[in-house]
């Protein structure tokens, strides 16, 4: 029997109560037509069912309008914050702007500088080698004129020596005869010619010497004290050392020439040296000072970079929680107005056919289709 109501229902349906039907499939609808079911089944008016729907609807609109304030607040403030937090970026970017505007100007200055330091020890470089060269020079110079006075002072030894023979009044000298005597000056002077070839700057002393010894074997006859050839060495000895005096003297003045230029160009190489120095000493302070600052801006960008990442990354976070809040907004109020329209179309639908819907729920709940919904459902219509 069950199932030939269930079959004359079935085709109630699709006859005469699609619209009914369409209804009934959606969940709220069907809690909805629960509800009309309890309502008739206790007996009372019909019209209490259209003031509960109509009070249903109503409040879905109210629950909207609250909704639509709230979101329009809320959206309001994701405008303001995310419009603080772009600001906010703005000035981290353009610090950050500042910050690689004062690097630029830094980092070629400082290329600038070390270039200028790189030129200087350069110079200071090759002014030290200079200043080396003209020392060692110097010292060259200091033991060749050692050398020509250490020769100029043996020969006027040697002369002097002789000289004084002539004119020594020992027993000693003049006890030897004639012969023994000139053989002693002439093995004197052959003896110093020996030396002489030793030397290294006026080897020609040695052939001044041989002359001497040649010009005393030569008188080796004669007596030692009547000699004419006396006179003659004598007058040679001093005519060589007047020639050794005027040649030691020639060769101080020009050693002394040659130290005051060397004084002056070294004067003068101390004195770049001095300024080089100085020079250089400024622009390794400066190239520190410029490092310094670098390495402070640097950090500087990196913290404003962090920051500024940070900043941007909040941004989009907030804009995230913004769109995500009026998508949620969205699909809220699309389906409460898709209730508030079911609510609605029930509601015209009673309206406009009291009778074929209080058959359609009549048949419903003769075929056991009462699902036990009630009124605490309609309390909260937004629920899903």
């Amino acid at each position: 029997m069950k199932i030939l109501v269930l079959c004359l229902i079935a085709l109630a349906i699709a006859d005469k109560f699609d619209q009914f039907r369409a209804f009934d499939e959606d969940e709220f609808g069907r809690t909805l037509i629960d509800t009309l079911q309890m309502q008739m089944s206790t007996g009372e008016p019909i019209a209490r069912f259209i003031e509960i729907m109509r009070n249903l609807e109503t409040s879905i609109e109210n629950e909207q309008k609250e909704d639509d304030k709230t979101n329009n607040e809320y959206q309001n403030q994701c405008t303001e914050d995310i419009k603080i937090l772009q600001q906010e970026s703005a000035n981290l970017e353009r610090r950050t702007v500042e910050i690689q505007s004062i690097l630029d100007e830094l980092e070629p200055l400082r290329s600038y500088k070390q270039g200028q330091a790189d030129a200087k020890n350069a110079w200071k470089v090759e002014t030290e080698k200079k200043l080396a060269d003209l020392v060692k020079k110097r010292e060259t110079e200091k033991a060749e004129f050692d050398k020509k006075v250490e020769e100029h002072d043996y020969a006027t030894f040697v002369i002097e020596t002789v000289r004084r023979m002539f004119s020594d009044k020992s027993q000693s000298f003049l006890q030897l005869n004639n012969e023994s005597q000139w053989q002693k000056v002439r093995d004197y002077f052959i003896n110093a010619s020996e030396q002489a070839k030793k030397f290294e700057i006026k080897k020609s002393y040695s052939k001044m010497f041989n002359v001497l010894a040649e010009i005393a074997s030569a008188a080796q006859s004669e007596d030692f004290q009547n000699s004419p050839t006396v006179n003659r060495i004598v007058n040679l000895c001093d005519l060589m050392l007047k020639q050794i005096e005027d040649s030691k003297a020639l060769e101080t003045k020009a050693e002394q020439k040659r130290l005051n230029m060397f004084v002056l160009e070294k004067g003068n190489f101390d004195k770049d040296l001095t300024g080089l120095n100085n020079a250089l000493a400024q622009l390794t302070a400066a190239i520190l000072g410029l490092d310094n600052r670098i390495q402070d801006q640097k950090r500087d960008l990196a913290d404003y970079n962090a920051r500024l990442a940070a900043k941007n990354k909040q941004s989009e976070d907030r804009g995230g929680e913004c769109r995500e809040k009026a998508y949620n907004y969205q699909l809220t109020r699309e389906k409460r107005e898709q209730k508030r329209q079911l609510v609605s179309q029930i509601i015209g639908a009673f309206s406009a056919n009291q009778r074929d819907f209080a058959e359609y729920v009549k048949l419903r709940g003769q075929a056991g289709d009462f699902r036990g919904k009630n009124f605490q459902i309609l309390g909260n219509p937004t629920e899903d």
